[in-house]
């Protein structure tokens, strides 16, 4: 018997890839973003598999509340939607980056994982898709991000402790520099340049992030709750 996900953030990326791998493996995967334009490409890639789309703004808890109660059982969630703005040095960000950032990156996951947890029962499992930049802030990304994503590890740490009780498993996988459009657009540095810095010697492509949530949202990962993973070819360690 497949089992059911829903997919945020799905029209590109790392979101696109988690979408493909999880329909390679049987699931139905309904695949969440604002407009259907938006995963036209998703779509295309995913022909012939269990692939459909499914549209809100996170933004609106309303849109989020209808469209989720709309889905069958869920077996499975992967918050992977965000927002990254532009760099700005520590005292300068302005109040509509920070609103902008924590709004959809903190509470739009929030209010995609408490509607869904209205279609998931025992042995549900959820994947928040985090990021190294909690950890390291730095030159690389903004301020907000950094923050998002350290709200994102307590949010998974503090449902995971409330969920475990009821049979479901929440985790995070947090990436490192990874091939995507978010981080060519925060950072100009050449691909060499990341090749030379990161100790696996070559920079993330989805796909490494993709295979790492298909396991902890599988049977083999049944022991593993309120962890962040982190999938980053070794920049970050310990």
């Amino acid at each position: 018997m497949s089992k059911t996900a829903l997919v945020t953030g799905a029209a590109t990326g790392i979101g696109q890839a988690i979408v493909r791998e999880l329909a390679e493996e049987g699931y139905e995967v309904y695949a969440a973003a604002r407009t259907k334009e938006k995963l036209e490409k998703t779509l295309a890639l995913c022909a012939g598999l269990d692939v459909k789309g499914v549209y809100f703004d996170l933004l609106e808890p309303d849109s989020v509340a209808e469209a989720i109660a709309q889905l069958p059982a869920l077996d499975a969630l992967v918050n992977c939607a965000g927002l990254s703005v532009a760099r700005t040095p520590c005292r300068e960000v302005s109040p509509e980056d920070w609103d902008d950032t924590l709004n959809t990156n903190v509470k739009g996951n929030y209010w995609v994982t408490v509607n869904a947890l209205e279609k998931m029962g025992r042995g549900g499992a959820i994947v928040n898709i985090s990021s190294g930049a909690a950890k390291t802030g730095g030159d690389f990304v903004a301020l907000p991000y950094s923050v998002s994503k350290g709200a994102i590890n307590t949010l998974t740490v503090c449902f995971a402790r409330e969920l475990a009780k009821e049979g479901i498993r929440v985790n995070a996988v947090s990436p490192g520099f990874v091939d995507t459009r978010m981080l060519i657009r925060n950072d100009k540095l050449t691909t060499e340049y990341y090749d030379s810095i990161i100790p696996i010697g070559r920079l993330g492509v989805p796909q490494d992030i993709a295979q790492s949530v298909s396991f902890l949202l599988s049977e083999k990962a049944s022991f593993i709750t309120g962890q962040v993973i982190e999938v980053n070819g070794g920049d970050i360690m310990g």
